[in-house]
């Protein structure tokens, strides 16, 4: 029987809280870049399309490098340990850079498209460093799945609040701010950034790894040769990244379109209803995410899987539904709202905790353990995810109209009248806007983002295998092999 060990409750707390600031961060770049260039800088749509081409690039790369960069910290050897110089080292280089990407530098054209993909590129690069050793720090912990459960859970309780602070005041800082939306946005990137960095400094100096004969079994460097190896014959990595793959694609069209649904299919721009929503969102997810360790040990994994899917279908039924069935008011859109972000709750740290079993079941199969080139494959997925989402999100606004027919006129009028009055702006809308036009982005918004899940479903269960019984028979078998100093089986 394997021994396991408890993982203290200081450096859980720390380690877990520190997600807060880590998501404040990524949600202002992730969620609100778009909307800064549309509704702040207001570029035309070529400029719209080219950014998105830009994106989707950069992610692909970024996501390759997410790979290489999870072997370099599998590599890494300090005093401090691996994962906690990358840390830092990567929070404070990607402030930097997510700040500059938040400015209006006055150019345009081909020029503007120059300095936007050089300093995204860098972005996405300095981020990486952070985010794969955060994450991959979390299954050296311990091997206990009830304690891995419970720090996975409380990690996307965190991590899902500080997203949520973000997405919930962004819209109503910059829509109201006095300065106007430009100035609005450098002040947002200054502040959240410094939160994150502090964020960070807490894991750095506040963590203490517990030594288990597992997770910090010593082995030789990993080459780069190996790379492939790693990922293609770890089978349940690879179901695991398509799954993944699929559901973030669909999700994040979902959430990056959400903001332009309340501002120009709602019209309630400026006002606090996509707040409200995202308190709905909030609330929904934190809870679902609290209840996971529960209701996965009382019906188990697949099934709480199944309950997600389920409730992020009916979601997006609801969500479709209104105006054309249900009324557009703020009761059907939140109930909506609450079923399908109950369902992506779910999944978010089901998601988490397969990936850290895949690390185990890798290590078992291969003879090494590589948790940062297993959890980079988070990031990995997320941004081919975003690069997709970025795809069709930009070619939605460019080519339905919305962007040059009513966003961009909105936007030039609202930085040429910062005062202007929130009702003017919002009959503005209403007098710019047309039912073609909001009807291709209820359907990139929702119809496409559902077959995506749908499909993520299938191939999870047809041919995800790892349960807590096969679990427990991989641990065991790794305790015996470390206790006898066997060599690992090679298949």
């Amino acid at each position: 029987m394997a021994t396991v060990q408890k993982f203290d409750k200081g450096s859980k707390y720390r380690y877990t809280t520190a997600a807060i600031g880590r998501d404040m961060m990524y949600a202002l770049y992730s969620t609100y870049l778009l909307v800064f260039l549309t509704n702040a800088v207001g570029l035309p749509d070529w400029e719209l399309v080219a950014v998105g081409i830009v994106i989707a690039v950069a992610r692909i790369w970024d996501a390759i490098n997410d790979t290489f960069m999870g072997i370099i910290i599998d590599n890494t050897r300090t005093r401090f340990g691996k994962f906690k110089p990358w840390i830092l080292i990567g929070a404070i280089s990607s402030a930097v850079v997510f700040f500059l990407l938040f400015q209006d530098y006055g150019i345009t054209g081909w020029s503007f498209v120059a300095v936007f993909a050089v300093l995204y590129v860098l972005s996405g690069m300095t981020f990486t460093m952070n985010d794969i050793s955060y994450w991959s720090m979390y299954p050296s912990f311990t091997t206990d799945p009830k304690e891995r459960e419970s720090i996975g859970a409380l990690a996307r309780i965190f991590a899902s609040l500080g997203m949520f602070i973000v997405i919930a005041f962004v819209p109503i800082f910059y829509q109201n701010y006095g300065g106007g939306p430009k100035e609005a946005f450098m002040i947002l990137a200054i502040v959240i950034g410094l939160i994150f960095i502090g964020s960070q400094i807490m894991v750095f100096f506040g963590v203490k790894e517990p030594k288990n004969a597992i997770t910090h079994v010593e082995q030789k460097k990993t080459p780069f040769k190996d790379l492939l190896k790693i990922i293609f014959k770890n089978d349940q990595l690879v179901v695991i990244i398509i799954a993944i793959l699929l559901f973030n694609t669909g999700y994040f069209i979902t959430t990056a379109l959400g903001i332009y649904f309340f501002d120009y299919d709602f019209n309630r721009y400026g006002g606090i209803e996509f707040m409200l929503f995202s308190g709905i969102l909030a609330v929904s997810q934190l809870t679902a995410i609290g209840l996971f360790p529960m209701l996965a040990r009382k019906i188990g994994r697949k099934k709480v899987f199944t309950l997600g899917i389920v409730l992020v279908v009916i979601g997006y039924v609801l969500f479709m539904s209104v105006k054309y069935v249900l009324p557009m008011n703020m009761l059907f859109i939140g109930i909506a709202g609450l079923v399908l972000f109950s369902g992506q709750g779910f999944i978010q740290v089901l998601v988490l905790v397969m990936l850290a079993d895949t690390i185990e079941y890798g290590q078992w199969k291969l003879g090494t353990r590589n948790e940062s080139v297993v959890f980079s494959i988070n990031p990995f997925v997320t941004k081919l995810a975003t690069a997709f989402q970025n795809i069709i999100v930009t070619m939605t606004l460019a080519f339905s109209g919305l962007n040059e027919k009513v966003i961009k006129p909105v936007t030039d009028t609202v930085n040429a009248n910062p005062d202007m009055e929130t009702a003017d702006i919002r009959s503005l809308i209403s007098s710019l806007v047309n039912d073609e036009m909001l009807l291709g982005l209820r359907t990139s918004m929702i119809i496409i983002p559902l077959i995506l899940i749908l499909l993520s479903f299938f191939i999870y269960r047809m041919y995800y295998k790892i349960d807590s019984k096969m679990y427990q028979q991989i641990t065991d078998d790794l305790m015996t092999r470390i206790i006898s100093e066997e060599k690992p089986i090679e298949f």
